[in-house]
């Protein structure tokens, strides 16, 4: 086949799925272009979640008329002069390839004014083709309206998701920039509502918004000319650790990052949002067009510095402190067991208070003999439960064996019906959880959830599923982890899915690791542990116990036998 140059028209749209890939890409390059201009105000408002109309307006320092034909066309920008700029990137925005992009996959019209401007200037622009400009009575700032997003591209449009799923992702970005820019007001419409309103702050404040939590802990961290600043909120039930990383001010997506938090173990569990500033000779932002990635110079010593904000972080303690009553009645607490105030495991019966327990051999892989005589013999480490099994040692995660149990537990009761319960008060969602709550709503309704939401205000939470099991879990995590569930591989079935995130959840108020137990309640767990479908693994597949053989341990000392 011959080769040959391919059309304007086609090589726009090409540039334009590298940098615009859904209405949140749209929103996130002109958000980035009203900061970069100094706007103190910004306003995004939406139809349809987004792929109708998109609108954003700041009170930044505008565009010339005679500049606005420039602004529109690719590789033009006012933030790069020279090649030598490329090694120092100061803007969030650079490449000169946003405006020309997005209107090319949509009708497109920029307004705008600068304030040394008395009369404002427009101009249209309809699937990268220029329709007509002019001058307008505009406020100082600019004003981008962005209509049929992919209007052109039907087969890009078959890839978004639901108005609701694409509200979310815009949310989201509204929110992360947020987060960087406190100082800066925000407002988010969709379809005629308010999503989200943030009237300038604290960092501080901002995160408590838009997180939900109360208590947050920050630390800063210096490393040569690296600062981290790391906020951690608290572990939320039945939800991974997640990272919101910014470098310089700009959202990314950086290993380094991850792995320096994640090198600290298990005990990072909760959300975490790191801000990475150092000199912009040291990063390099042009890797990829929608400048999601980043690459240090010095990987290293940002390595070291953000374990060293997150090791900090972690410094002030547990991050929730459960107290632990005197023990009630038929709990002995010689054997260091506590009353709690959530259920952890079943009573023990008559046959497993004692310390010596009969189990038939095939229950349990890798006994030899008829019957294996199950002992308690303490804890190890941080916590792990050790038992004698026959000539075996076994040692079990406490807290994994347990969430397996509810993990059961839950899915057995979901074969009925889902019962709900009301509650005694209403519980109003975050900005965030209540966009989960709307995009899922009709399913959530079936699971047992209620709602109520006054015209204007954002909805609250009435009503949940009620399950033996979840009590301990409050209203806002369990819908969380529910919306978590509901958003996970639809190949899996659901019920494996909601029992996962709700054991889970249900688990982070219940049996730790950490936690001292008698043996009582040691042997309660060992036995409905091996009750279970699948006793070898918690429903992440994090192992249970680990069984050291008889004929192994003698093997290893040089025993016969």
């Amino acid at each position: 086949m011959a080769i040959r140059r391919l059309p304007e028209t086609v090589t726009h749209r090409i540039a334009a799925g590298e940098v615009i890939e859904r209405p949140a890409s749209v929103v996130k390059e002109l958000l980035e272009n009203s900061l970069d201009a100094g706007a103190s105000r910004v306003t995004v408002r939406i139809v349809q979640g987004g792929t109708l109309s998109i609108v954003v307006e700041d009170d930044g320092a505008g565009i010339l008329p005679e500049e606005l034909p420039l602004a529109v066309e690719r590789f033009a920008t006012s933030k790069l002069f020279d090649i030598d700029d490329l090694e120092r990137i100061t803007t969030l925005g650079f490449r000169g390839e946003a405006l020309s992009s997005i209107a090319s996959v949509s009708r497109f019209e920029v307004r705008s004014r600068p304030a040394s401007k008395t009369e404002g200037a427009f101009i249209r622009v309809e699937g990268g083709q220029f329709i007509g400009s002019g001058t307008i009575e505009t406020p100082k700032g600019t004003r981008v309206q962005v209509d049929d997003l992919f209007f052109n591209l039907p087969a890009r449009r078959k890839f978004l998701k639901s108005s609701s799923a694409e509200q979310r992702r815009i949310l989201k970005v509204v929110q992360e920039m947020a987060i960087v820019f406190p100082a800066v007001s925000f407002l988010f419409v969709a379809d005629g509502k308010s999503v989200f309103r943030w009237e300038g702050g604290t960092r501080r404040e901002i995160l408590q918004a838009v997180l939900g939590e109360s208590r947050l802990r920050e630390t800063r961290y210096e490393k040569g000319p690296v600062i981290v600043e790391a906020w951690r909120g608290t572990a939320r039930p039945g939800q991974r650790t997640e990272v919101l990383s910014f470098v310089n001010g700009r959202r990314v997506t950086e290993p380094t990052i991850r792995s320096a938090l994640f090198a600290l173990g298990p005990e990072i569990a909760g959300d975490w949002v790191i801000l990475v500033d150092c000199p912009p000779a040291d990063v390099d932002v042009n890797i990829h067009p929608a400048k999601a990635e980043v690459r240090f110079r010095n990987s290293g010593t940002v390595f070291e510095a953000v374990h060293g904000a997150a090791k900090a972080a972690l410094a002030f303690g547990a991050e929730l402190v459960l107290e632990k009553p005197q023990p009630s009645e038929g709990f002995s607490s010689e054997g260091g067991g506590l009353n709690l105030p959530w259920p952890r495991v079943a009573a023990p019966t008559e046959a497993e208070v004692g310390r010596l327990v009969e189990y038939p051999a095939g229950d349990f892989p890798g006994s030899a003999p008829k019957t294996a005589a199950v002992r308690f013999l303490g804890h190890v480490s941080e916590g792990f439960l050790v038992f004698s099994e026959g000539n075996d040692l076994v040692l079990v995660d406490p807290h994994a064996a347990h969430e397996r149990i509810l993990y059961d537990r839950l899915r057995e009761a979901m074969k009925n019906r889902f019962p709900s319960q009301r509650l005694g008060m209403k519980t109003e969602l975050s900005p965030s959880l209540a966009a989960g709550a709307e995009e899922h709503r009709f399913r959530l309704l079936e699971l047992g959830f209620g709602f109520e939401q006054k015209h204007g205000l954002v909805p609250s939470l009435t009503a949940v599923p009620f399950f033996p099991g979840l009590e301990s879990v409050s209203p806002e995590d369990l819908l969380r982890s529910t919306i978590a569930a509901l958003d996970e591989n639809p190949e899996q079935p659901l019920d494996i899915r909601l029992a996962r995130r709700w054991a889970s959840a249900a688990c982070h108020g219940a049996m730790k690791l950490g936690d001292r137990v008698g043996s009582e309640e040691a042997l309660a767990l060992w036995h409905q542990l091996f009750e279970t479908e699948g006793p070898r693994t918690c429903p992440h597949g994090r192992p249970t116990f680990l069984r050291l053989g008889g004929s192994a341990i003698k093997r290893h000392f040089g025993r016969k036998g």
